[in-house]
């Protein structure tokens, strides 16, 4: 079977979604099956304004040169040369600020075409100037990309399938398939691209999109939700449309736990994730804070990550007097991120919205507790008292509390961090999952 895969986010871009684009992508293929993905190779726009601006401003000053050598006129009272001089300005500014955006942005240089895990990669130029975040504007950037590149290139690759990752931004293209080629096509629901009250960065959107996105989901030949509380704000935008459940899961091979643990002091607990509203890492800060009030200083809190919030919560941070305690460690690739979670005693999240995280499933794979707040999701990773504990959203009285409860107890922790790796080995192997969507694959090839 040959499947198309589109996700305007992949490693390196991204997050949880990218990732699980790109372990099912890696899976199919080691199924047999055909795979390309079409995603995103940020570009940026400053060194081609940059280099037009110098080359107006260098014929500008030829053009005067002639006018005042040979011609004997001089226009320099008109602002001609005032106006030359600003179009110089502005093209070594701009390219100097391409410069340094190629210099330190993360997702530089990637290449349009390549082959990871034996999956063919198609970078398509997007306007996108970050890792971690993008905004609507950028998002239509890959819409409008997407549609240019699958117009021309599908009918070369022939796909039997199109597997969409988010139904926004990436929806319409699956709708454009189907129209222009008579593709099959399913939506896999992330999580943000659901309409919800918890979504507040797109609430202004939503309000006008909700009927566009009820008409994609009910064209699309399958619609996949990751979880059971997504799938319920879900059917709240579309009751009729039937949406299905297949996780997202974790490479056990790669998530694994240490041989040992240091149970010495301070206990190490970890947090992985955007610095966004919903990920609500400052309720994080408040229940160490707690934590510190009631005289238990034997805890580091390590934040792995960025976004927009991240000055904010470097402040509060600050103004706590949590330096010492807590810890910002920004994004880090793989093989250092599995080294952190087997350094770490605990794991800790207090997001008030998810579809499925990524982030929790590799720290069960890696054998360590769960200490949550019910959010969408979370439910089915985290038993309460099997292998960690939920607590309510923005409860940091009851969250500081369950932390305290397993910083005294490290024979605690190492029974709930073996539960967390065995749930893991039984219900979340990538091999498990993908089958499921290769079932679907074959029913709307089918229908």
């Amino acid at each position: 079977m040959r499947v198309l895969i589109i996700n305007y986010e992949f490693p390196p871009i991204g997050a949880g979604g990218g990732k699980a684009s790109q372990k099912i992508a890696a899976s199919l293929v080691e199924m047999g099956h055909t795979v390309r993905v079409v995603t995103s190779r940020p570009t940026q726009l400053y060194s081609l304004f940059g280099n037009i601006s110098l080359v107006l401003g260098i014929f500008f000053w030829i053009y005067l040169t002639y006018i005042w050598m040979f011609l004997d006129k001089d226009l320099s009272d008109h602002g001609f040369t005032l106006l030359g001089t600003l179009l110089l300005l502005t093209g070594f500014i701009l390219r100097n600020t391409g410069l340094t955006w190629e210099l330190i942005s993360p997702i530089r240089g990637l290449q349009p075409v390549e082959f990871i895990d034996g999956v063919e990669v198609q970078r398509i130029p997007v306007l996108r100037q970050r890792q971690d975040y993008c905004s609507t504007f950028e998002m239509g950037t890959f819409l409008l990309s997407g549609l240019w590149y699958s117009f021309w290139q599908v009918r070369e690759f022939e796909p039997d399938v199109v597997h969409i990752f988010f139904g926004i931004p990436d929806g319409p293209i699956g709708w454009f398939l189907k129209r222009v080629y008579g593709l099959p096509y399913l939506i896999s629901l992330r999580g943000a691209d659901v309409p919800s009250h918890e979504v507040k960065r797109f609430a202004k959107q939503y309000k006008v999109l909700r009927p566009f996105i009820r008409r994609l989901w009910h064209d699309a030949d399958a619609v996949v939700s990751v979880s059971s509380g997504l799938r319920e704000y879900a059917v709240d935008t579309a009751p009729d449309v039937p949406i299905e459940v297949i996780s997202n899961a974790i490479d056990l091979s790669v998530f694994i736990p240490p041989r040992a643990r240091n149970h010495d002091d301070p206990v190490q607990l970890v947090f992985v994730g955007r610095f966004n509203a919903f990920k609500n890492v400052e309720m994080l800060l408040e229940a160490i804070s707690i934590l510190k009030e009631k005289g238990i200083n034997n805890v580091e809190l390590r934040l792995i990550g960025d976004g927009s919030r991240r000055s904010n919560l470097e402040r509060l941070t600050t103004e706590k007097g949590l330096t010492k305690q807590v810890q910002f460690s920004g994004w880090v690739d793989r093989t250092v991120l599995v080294k952190i979670y087997q350094e770490a005693d605990l794991f800790v999240t207090a997001t008030t919205w998810e579809g499925m995280p990524n982030t929790v499933l590799e720290a069960m794979a890696c054998g360590l507790p769960i200490v949550a707040t019910k959010a969408s999701g979370l439910s089915e990773l985290v038993r309460d008292d099997e292998n960690g504990y939920l607590v309510a959203l923005n409860d940091s009285d009851s969250l500081a509390d369950r932390l305290a409860e397993l910083v005294d107890n490290p024979y605690q922790r190492q029974r709930m961090g073996k539960e967390s790796r065995k749930i893991a080995e039984q219900e979340f192997a990538w091999e498990h999952i993908t089958e499921q969507y290769v079932q679907v694959y074959k029913r709307v090839c089918q229908k």
